[in-house]
């Protein structure tokens, strides 16, 4: 009688928890996502006149690992990229006043 309660019991539990799944996206979706992030960041820094030299290479790098099924590498390439840009942009806006400094 024990047995069967536990086995009742035990089945319960699994039956319960059979709902729970976890929603993770895949790598591939995050990728997409990631680079499409990076495409705005890029176009938004260009306008501002505040890209970087290396980082359209830095995307182009992370679109071909994309293509390739290199998942992990286009979203860390995708998140330098758009961590490039915030940065060129703060960059920007502190140099807009600065002015030359001559040493007498």
């Amino acid at each position: 009688m024990r047995k069967i309660a536990l086995a009742a019991a035990c089945a319960l539990v699994l039956a319960g928890c059979a709902h729970i799944t976890t929603h993770h996206a895949p790598q591939s979706a995050v990728a997409g996502a990631r680079l499409k992030q990076a495409d705005i960041a890029v176009k938004d820094a260009r306008a501002h006149g505040a890209l970087w030299l290396a980082t359209p290479h830095l995307l182009a790098v992370a679109r071909t690992a994309d293509a390739k099924g290199h998942y992990g590498a286009a979203i860390k390439a995708a998140n330098m990229v758009i961590l490039q840009c915030q940065t060129a942009e703060r960059q920007a806006v502190a140099n807009a006043h600065a002015k030359p400094y001559y040493p007498h």
